[in-house]
């Protein structure tokens, strides 16, 4: 190919000559859009915006391009802006190298630079000339000899800086109206801008809005990054396993958002940022431990892993381990696993142990027959009473808004994450991304919403109602105050010296009732093996020991159980204890191993809040209802002074309905 049909060629074709002229500065195959880019900027339109990937070699294409319109002519005068003057110059000290020491260049013009540059200026034999400036500079009053600028090449003008506030953004595009484009010949001028997008308001996305500005976007893939179909607008230097690997190294950080932004091009709103750094909190410890917590599961649909470009994605099983603080909720434990069913059940018993749960809450849509019978299924097996929360997901809402009623607890800083940031790694991250990438673990989070709704039966038990139950003398009398429902059975150890009351222990159980009272009676005689054990039981299950068989149970045990007030008439009676001092101490404390009675007086012993705020006439059903009534009702009694009155020695018996009454009849020793 002579020199002239080459000179023609690259003439017509500029994304030709940069192939030809420049291949030693290009290390990988030339995209397609690279190719476009160039006849963008060749183009007769006035006004061109190029949007471009990080990376996506744009500037080093600015150089060859101006060279080669340069030793061409093709325009008089033209203005390479940079973000600094600095880095103008770096530009245009790369034109002219290539210019003089580029031998294909040479080669097929001959002589380019008519004089040697400066460090801001090269000039052309064609009669061009290339001037650096700097966007911080002034923009009026450019002529070279007669002529007004016919070119202007922004390249990345804006900044961090620039894109701070919508102000400062104002001032880049008052700039380029007031100053850049009356600068410039009104006749041949042509403007030309490539930007990557700094901010959802910025610069590039005012510009977009322009009818007059041809605006053209090139993200590094050209879809959904998961989606097998997506291809990569650079696949030689950019294969779509490296995007992916890079978006998901982005995501851990929780730069999920940053990732979008530089390479997909993709700038949301402010609205739509809900959630900053600014709004988290740690601590590395927790500041109340006695605190009852609570496991929240978001179970995945399925466990299969599927495989898009060899990435593993699925859904995940999002977990969170909270507690409530007042109006501050402390995060223990989280994380997002792609586990199997079993693996789920696993960890459920294995956290409720760990952490001593008040409760479990699972979200349970669609999956009530899959997770929550087997759970239910292994509770009975091991005989563990584990309080299951089935969570209904929000129907009225989808859920990013179900997510959104975080904000508020997160803006005033009360959701605290104890343990720092690296024992919640995935969870921030989740948190920083939303609304893209996962959500398993942040929507687990978002159940804190319905888990500590409802009002507490008893909202002054705090910290002060935390202290060690004496060890009873030998001879002294425990109170053993037993209850139950259909499946599960709870007994509360109380000893007690004059009006201060204190709980010492408490067991819980599920399956067979008979053999459910023998292990808690066993386990009592083995915590308390020298005190007198007393047991009592709420008087309904005298009533009705028909339907629930406490009472029968516990006397098939050899264990006489005495009547209790009734449920009903006992509801609230501890309220007084609870906030009374006398010498120094609470009247009602509970030992920090009785933790169901802890997580129920803390929390778990409340009242459902309905529709409209109304609440429910019962207590929450559950393991600690049980203990909350099982500890009202002795107490009740046992401030009627029944016990008191009771003479030195004296025996008592039961009617037929359970009453107790004193007889003279020898009795049996347990």
């Amino acid at each position: 190919m002579t020199d002239k049909v080459l000179l023609k060629a690259i003439s017509e074709d500029r994304a030709l000559g940069s192939s030809i002229l420049f291949n030693h500065r290009h290390t990988h195959a030339t995209p397609a859009f690279h190719v476009k880019l160039i006849d963008l900027w060749r183009s007769a339109d006035e006004f061109v915006l190029i949007e471009a990937f990080r990376e996506g070699a744009k500037s080093t294409l600015s150089e060859e391009f101006l060279l080669m319109e340069g030793a061409y002519g093709n325009f008089h005068y033209c203005l390479l802006i940079g973000e600094t003057y600095a880095k103008a110059c770096q530009r245009l000290e790369a034109i002219a190298f290539e210019a003089t020491h580029n031998v294909k260049v040479v080669s097929l013009f001959g002589k380019v630079l008519a004089r040697k540059p400066t460090e801001d200026k090269i000039w052309f034999v064609s009669g061009a000339l290339i001037q650096a400036i700097g966007w911080e500079q002034e923009l009026r009053s450019y002529k070279h000899r007669d002529r007004r600028p016919d070119r202007a090449y922004l390249d990345d003008i804006e900044n961090l800086e620039r894109v701070r506030d919508k102000d400062v953004v104002t001032q880049t595009v008052v700039k380029i109206y007031r100053e850049l484009l009356p600068a410039m010949d009104k006749v041949l001028r042509k403007v030309r801008w490539t930007q990557t997008p700094l901010a959802p308001d910025c610069g590039v996305t005012r510009i977009r809005n322009n009818p007059e500005w041809v605006c053209y976007r090139f993200p590094i893939a050209d879809g959904d990054i998961d989606d097998p179909h997506t291809q990569s607008n650079w696949p030689d230097r950019y294969p779509m396993e490296w995007i992916r690997r890079e978006r998901d190294n982005y995501a851990s950080a929780g730069m999920l958002r940053e990732f979008m932004q530089e390479y997909m091009l993709e700038v949301d709103t402010e609205a739509a940022k809900p959630f900053t750094e600014e709004m988290l909190a740690f601590a590395d410890m927790a500041p109340a431990a006695w605190l009852p917590r609570y496991a929240i599961y978001d179970p995945s649909r399925t466990s299969q892993q599927k495989s898009a470009e060899n990435r593993r994605k699925s859904d995940r099983t999002g977990k969170v381990v909270v507690s409530r603080l007042g109006s501050r909720f402390l995060v223990h434990s989280s994380g997002g696993y792609y586990w199997k069913p079993d693996e789920i059940k696993s960890d459920i018993f294995a956290t409720h142990e760990h952490h001593k749960c008040a409760g479990i809450a699972i979200e349970k849509n669609s999956l009530d027959d899959w997770l929550l019978q087997p759970i239910r299924f292994e509770a009975l097996r091991r005989g563990v009473a584990i309080s299951l929360l089935p969570l209904q997901a929000p129907q009225d809402r989808d859920k990013n808004d179900f997510i959104l009623g975080l904000q508020a607890f997160f803006k005033s800083k009360e959701i605290v994450f104890i343990g720092g940031r690296s024992a919640h790694s995935q969870l921030i991250a989740e948190i920083l991304n939303f609304p893209v990438g996962d959500l398993d673990i942040l929507n687990a989070l978002a159940y804190i919403l319905k888990v500590f709704s409802g009002d507490l039966v008893y909202e002054d038990f705090g910290e002060s109602n935390i202290a060690p139950a004496h060890e009873p003398v030998p001879g002294e009398t425990v109170y053993l105050t037993w209850n139950a429902s259909p499946s599960e059975v709870s007994c509360v150890a109380i000893v007690r010296n004059g009006r201060h009351y204190s709980v010492a222990r408490d067991w819980s159980g599920l399956g067979a009732m008979r053999d459910v009272v023998k292990t808690i009676s066993s386990e009592a005689r083995a915590v308390f093996p020298r005190a007198r054990l007393e047991s009592w039981a709420p008087a309904e299950l005298h009533d009705s020991f028909a339907r629930i068989a406490l009472v029968p149970a516990l006397r098939e045990a050899r264990i006489t159980p005495s009547r209790a007030e009734s449920t009903v008439a006992a509801r609230g009676s501890l309220a007084e204890l609870l906030r009374t001092t006398i010498r120094d101490r609470r009247l009602l404390t509970c030992d920090h191993r009785a933790k169901l009675t802890i997580n129920a007086l803390a929390g778990g012993y409340r009242f459902v809040v309905g529709a409209g705020g109304r609440r429910q006439p019962e207590p929450e059903p559950g393991v600690s209802r049980l203990v909350g009534e099982a500890l009202e009702t002795l107490v009740a009694m046992l401030a009627k002074g029944i016990t008191e009155a009771e003479p030195e020695g004296a025996n008592f018996g039961f009617n037929a309905q359970g009453t107790r009454y004193m007889t003279s009849l020898p009795q049996k020793t347990r």
